[in-house]
């Protein structure tokens, strides 16, 4: 499988994700900058967490206007794969390619921990590979993860089961306590209704590798590979 990882100045993500599916999954990456409009024939484009242009003047609004975001979105309507980690997620929503918002954290403070998720739907890409129940470990890190969106948005959503991920407990509890930003409904990843536009706060590219003891991002990857 052909990945594009963009580049957008102040992605820290960028070489975590070119790491994780070049040298771990061993997959043909391209690296894009963010003022190609040419994605060279790839068959799933990345964008990686970080704080694209410093996070100004709120996180993904610099990123969404990038020169390559047109052809994402023309890629993204042919139905072309989309994964937003964390500030990707973050563009993904202020480009209108996701739905809802991202808001800082209810805590107000940047949150770096490892946390808890769990599937709410196990027929997509990103989750068909967890087992329903099963709570995954993935490392966060991020100031502005709180996901909301309006009522009849949230219930179309959870209707047509685009709600991928919640935050969760160690044993896969749903709780305010196991929720590190305050998102509604414990969302921490969510899809467009076609399936093939995705999102999430947690970090995968920073869990493939044994030497940092933590290998649950690659059910994630390996799912979007199987495709």
């Amino acid at each position: 499988m052909k990945f594009g990882v963009v580049n957008f100045p102040g992605s820290a993500g960028f070489s975590d994700a070119v790491y994780a599916l070049h040298y771990i999954l061993e997959q043909d990456v391209v690296e894009l900058w963010h003022k190609d409009t040419d994605l060279q024939g790839v068959d799933m484009v990345i964008l990686p967490t970080g704080a694209s242009f410093g996070d100004m003047p709120k996180p993904g609004v610099a990123a969404a206007k990038s020169p390559i975001m047109a052809s994402i979105k023309k890629f993204a309507g042919n139905r072309g794969m989309v994964l937003g980690i964390g500030n990707g997620f973050q563009v993904l929503c202020q480009a209108g390619l996701l739905k809802g918002t991202l808001n800082p954290n209810q805590s107000e403070t940047f949150i770096g921990k490892n946390i808890f998720v769990r599937p709410d739907n196990t027929d997509t890409p990103v989750t068909r590979l967890i087992n329903k129940g099963q709570a995954l470990q993935l490392p966060i890190a991020h100031a502005c993860g709180r996901f909301d969106a309006d009522r009849e948005t949230l219930r179309e959503m959870h209707q047509k089961g685009q709600i991928l991920l919640r935050y969760c407990s160690e044993d896969g509890k749903t709780t305010s306590e196991s929720n590190p930003d305050g998102s509604i409904d414990n969302i921490a990843a969510i899809c467009n209704d076609s399936e093939n536009v995705f999102g999430m706060m947690a970090c995968p590219e920073r869990a493939v590798d044994p030497d940092l003891g933590n290998v649950n991002g690659l059910l994630v990857f390996q799912g979007l590979i199987g495709v």
